[in-house]
């Protein structure tokens, strides 16, 4: 799927140049650990697709915010964004605590 928007500017580095081993702001875990599923998430076609690594905890969020989904990175943040099936497109692709 194709990323239309990015909220947060640390990801929005990941994925300009999803290569970039260092990012202001994180650390090497976490850079490493989200360009992976930056890339798992380009070449998705479902977000279901997602599950098949659990250690993401891959989930949509419903039933609050519908076609938003997460992945976490660490004990408190996760990776969120919106998808759009039909577009086939990503966006508002954000890092956050939302607990």
């Amino acid at each position: 799927m194709k990323i239309v928007s990015v909220r947060d500017k640390r990801i929005k580095a990941l994925v300009e140049d999803p290569n970039r081993t260092s990012v202001k702001g994180l650390d090497a875990l976490e850079t490493r650990k989200i360009a992976e599923m930056i890339t798992a998430i380009t070449v998705m076609t479902n977000p279901l697709q997602l599950l098949a690594v659990p250690s993401w905890k891959a989930h949509e969020l419903n039933p609050g915010q519908p076609g938003k989904w997460s992945l976490t990175v660490t004990r408190n943040y996760r990776l969120t964004f919106m998808v759009d099936l039909a577009a086939q497109t990503v966006s508002v692709l954000d890092y956050e605590d939302y607990h």
